[in-house]
């Protein structure tokens, strides 16, 4: 891939994708790495017991009568399409966040078994919106007001340098979203994580969002998530001026 592709204006991007697959600048747009290669240093347990790995969705892909989240829990198979850049990400996050992957998919089985019909439940959906648009900020507990509240204004400019010095910290996990940072449009937006730094002070990341979703802490109703404006964090647009966060359309 080009290596001025806009994904890797994205510090958190290009580091996720290096550890991933330490090929990927010199890839092909249409050249994500099959099932084998990313299994190759993929090493996972699921909640049922199953050693977890990537199989290629297609007309051989086994237990085709189960749902995509059934088949990861009782066989441990996690249908994957060929040169699709939506499900490549989504591999990445399961290698970047087995637990927290892991967590969320007993859950869909839980809410699968417990409602026995085809509609999603509420659980379900927020854990779902999560998975795909979901960004985790870590910061202190006023910076987490700010963007319950909707101050854009002073989180983005005011506080600008506690973004630069990484005192706000921002890691993508929802799959859909580094799909999107290909190709960055005014609008784009994520659903925020919101933990407070003192929360990791024992727990990784990925430990402490695991265990909050199997203890029922998180991802439980939407007052869990905060809409989040990407585009407005410092040096995420080349347009950062006072008629760009002015644009109330985004920014609201």
């Amino acid at each position: 891939m080009d290596s001025g592709n806009n994904t890797l204006f994205f510090k958190d991007i290009q580091n996720s994708l290096n550890a991933t697959w330490p090929e990927f600048a010199d890839a092909d747009e249409c050249d994500t790495p099959d099932c084998q290669i990313l299994n190759r240093h993929f090493k996972c347990i699921n909640k049922s017991g199953n050693g977890l790995k990537f199989i290629a969705q297609d007309e051989h892909m086994p237990h085709k009568h189960l749902g995509y989240e059934e088949r990861i829990y009782q066989h441990g198979l996690i249908a994957t399409r060929h040169g699709n850049w939506h499900d490549f990400f989504n591999a990445m996050v399961w290698m970047n966040f087995p637990q927290s992957k892991v967590a969320i998919n007993s859950i869909h089985q839980q809410e699968i078994q417990r409602q026995k019909t085809p509609l999603r439940s509420h659980r379900r959906d927020m854990l779902t919106l999560f998975d795909e648009c979901g960004v985790i900020v870590i910061a202190n507990k006023s910076v987490h007001e700010l963007i319950k509240k909707h101050q854009w204004n002073t989180l983005f400019v005011k506080h600008k340098n506690l973004w630069l010095q990484e005192k706000i910290k921002l890691i993508t996990f929802g799959h859909a979203l580094y799909e999107k940072y290909m190709t960055p449009y005014i609008g784009m937006t994520a659903k925020a994580l919101l933990i407070e730094t003192h929360q990791l002070a024992q727990e990784t990341v990925d430990e402490h969002i695991a265990n909050s979703i199997l203890q029922n802490k998180y991802l439980m109703t939407k007052a869990n998530l905060s809409p989040l404006p990407l585009l407005g964090i410092p040096n995420w647009h080349k347009n950062q001026d006072d008629v760009f966060y002015a644009n109330r359309n985004y920014f609201r």
